[in-house]
């Protein structure tokens, strides 16, 4: 197990448990207490978690959210064929939305085959992908910046997306569950994804399948104001059979 499933697991051990000791998961992951130590420092750097006494805790219960350099990482295989999907939906004289989160931004790097499209964004990763693209008209939008996110948010973003009536919106989230629909931990991000919604003709939400069957701070929005889910094929066969019995759109990549 590489050092980002380590600490994957790590983050996950502690949403459940909230505090566990190095000894504890050196021995459940057959590594050594050093190795340990290497990878709680490092989620400590990001300040998800706190060192003390030889055990480690988890900072923020239900507000959890893993920073962005963890976010890139993980599941990059899954991620760029949940983006490859996604780009297939795009078609000439779209105007989309390409919202804030690693998944999202991968599309924006698959755009150089389309013609006449106009991207809005909020998101720096996705701004970074489409700069330079031909045929391609990128606006950005204005807020406050969330270094979290690597994206602007709040009142000026919400603002400023409402002057535009999108055709199709790719909309990143954090936990998406059948009784508590979409949800992420931060309040601003949630409410700015909200008004995305209502200014979308189409909401397509891309979400590698980790994200399932978790529940956060902030609902944004029940299933049903979903056009589409796209994910991969790493979900259980019984948690799509049970999404499609209650009529959700999955789409595996």
């Amino acid at each position: 197990m590489n050092g980002i499933a380590r600490k994957q697991f790590i983050l996950k051990k502690l949403q459940s448990e909230s505090t566990a000791s190095v000894a504890e998961l050196a021995e459940e992951l057959d590594v050594s207490t050093m190795t340990i130590r290497r990878d709680l420092n490092a989620l400590a750097e990001n300040g998800l978690v706190t060192l003390k006494h030889g055990e480690v805790i988890l900072n923020s219960g239900s507000l959890f959210e893993c920073n962005m350099a963890l976010k890139e990482e993980s599941y990059a295989a899954e991620k760029l064929r949940i983006a490859k999907k996604c780009a297939e939906y795009i078609t000439t004289g779209d105007s989309i939305f390409l919202d804030a989160g690693t998944t999202v931004s991968k599309i924006a790097s698959l755009l150089r085959d389309k013609r006449n499209i106009i991207v809005l964004t909020h998101s720096l990763l996705a701004a970074n992908h489409a700069t330079g693209l031909k045929d391609i008209r990128l606006i950005m939008c204005p807020g406050e910046f969330r270094p979290d996110s690597l994206a602007f948010m709040g009142p000026l973003t919400d603002e400023f997306v409402a002057r535009f009536k999108i055709d199709t919106l790719f909309l990143g989230v954090e936990g998406i569950d059948l009784e508590n629909g979409i949800s992420v931990p931060d309040v601003v991000d949630g409410v700015t994804k909200k008004n995305l919604i209502q200014n979308a003709k189409r909401v397509i939400c891309v979400a590698d399948s980790s994200k399932f069957n978790q529940a956060f701070f902030y609902r944004i929005a029940p299933l049903s104001q979903l056009d589409l889910i796209v994910t991969d094929n790493g979900l259980p066969t019984e948690t799509v059979e049970l999404y499609r019995q209650n009529k959700i759109l999955l789409v595996l990549a």
